[in-house]
Order: structure tokens, then sequence, then C-alpha cells
């Protein structure tokens, strides 16, 4: 009997112990994750910079041939802007049709972006988002429509222009590329704080770059593999 308590004592005391050092182990582990995720972040920053440098340079000339500009997107860190004027990339009035403008610049500028977001920018770049905006104009559900029936024609067109002229680019562009519409939701005000309807009147690439969460997926879902074990 003593030697059968002693035994159960012994299988218990093992059994803690197993328990304790896979504790420590998974607290081992989560420390070092802590601490590579600090110490890599002031590198994602600067990494990220870095991308956002390698978008401007490839997008350079273009912009500045068209008088665009590529900017920093004050709600997302990870996004770059095109706006296009509606004197580049113009409609019939109320309608979702492309006008002969429109085309020359979707003729010149669509290639352009597939070969670059699927060339040498393809590991920097998530996505490619072609937002259309309207003015102050007309009821709200109207304009919706109105601006997403023309962000979709902006992208159908633009996939056929590449299609005919970049078609390596052709798959790549259309699985990263979506087209939506704002409608009246983000109107641009000049002074007075007066709707400009001009300026609200636009389309919108925005370029998403890949987030640190997606360079590092793999470590993360190393991460949750372990905890799964241990829990």
């Amino acid at each position: 009997m003593k030697y059968t308590a002693n035994h159960g004592t012994f299988s218990s005391h093992t059994t803690n112990g197993m328990t304790d050092l896979m504790t420590s182990l998974v607290m081992v582990f989560i420390l070092l994750f802590i601490a590579f995720i600090t110490q890599t972040s002031s590198e994602a920053q600067t990494e990220l910079q870095a991308h956002k440098a390698d978008v401007q340079a490839a997008l350079r000339d273009h912009l500045s041939r068209l008088g665009l500009s590529l900017d920093a997107d004050p709600r997302d860190p990870l996004t770059l802007l095109i706006v296009v004027p509606e004197n580049l990339l113009t409609f019939e009035f109320g309608r979702s049709r492309l006008s002969a403008q429109a085309d020359r610049f979707l003729e010149e500028a669509m290639p352009f972006y597939a070969a670059a977001v699927c060339g040498s920018l393809r590991d920097t770049i998530d996505s490619l988002a072609i937002q259309g905006h309207t003015d102050d104009r007309g009821g709200d559900a109207y304009n919706l429509q109105l601006s997403q029936e023309r962000s979709l024609a902006v992208m159908v067109k633009g996939l056929e222009i590449i299609q005919a002229q970049t078609p390596s680019a052709y798959q790549c562009f259309q699985e990263m590329t979506s087209a939506s519409g704002r409608g009246r939701q983000e109107l641009i005000y000049g002074p007075g704080h007066q709707v400009d309807r001009e300026k609200s009147r636009r389309v919108i690439f925005k370029i998403r770059l890949r987030s640190t969460e997606q360079r590092h997926a793999g470590l993360h879902h190393l991460t949750m593999s372990l905890s799964r074990i241990f829990a």
C-alpha cells in the first residue's frame, strides 16, 4: 500500500511536471514571438516606405506625363491613390458610357498599370480597386448605382485593352482588381463649404500594398498551430 501510494504520488508529480514544462515552452515561444514582432515593427515601417517609393518610381513618368499624382490615403497607411479627374476619364451625362477621351486615357494607362502591378511590383502590391464618385446632384441610391456602373465600365474596358495589348498580364490584373462605387458619399468641398462638383466627379485607382501581417502569414499560422497543440 505504501509503495502504491508513493507510486501514485510519483505519477502525479510527473504529470504536473510535464504540464509545467509544456506551459513554460508555450510562454517562451510567445515571448520570443512578441520580441520578434517588436523588433520587426520598425523594420516593417521602413519596408513600407521603401515599397511606396518603389511604386512612385515605377509610375513616375506615366503620372508626370498625364499630370496625375500618387497620394497617400489619410485613412489607410497601406493605400496609395491615383485620382483621375473628369477631364481625363469622363462619361456621358447621367450615364456610364465612356467618352472618347476616357477611351484614349484607358488605352494609354491600363497596359502601363498592368505591366507595373503584375511585373516589378507584383510582390509589393496586394490589390487595385477602381472607385467611382459622383457629385451631389440626384438621390443617394441613384448616385450609388451610377458610380458602381461607371467604375465597372472602367474595369471592363481596361481589361479589354489589357487583353489586347498586354495579354500576359491579363489574368493577374483581373484577379487583383475590383470595382466599386461610392456615389456622393465622399464629396469634395471648396471655399465656403460649397461642393466642388467638378472635382467630386472622379475615378480613383486605389493601390493597396501588402501588409506586415501578409508578409509574415507563415509565422502567424505556425503560432496558431502550436497554440492549439499545447492548449
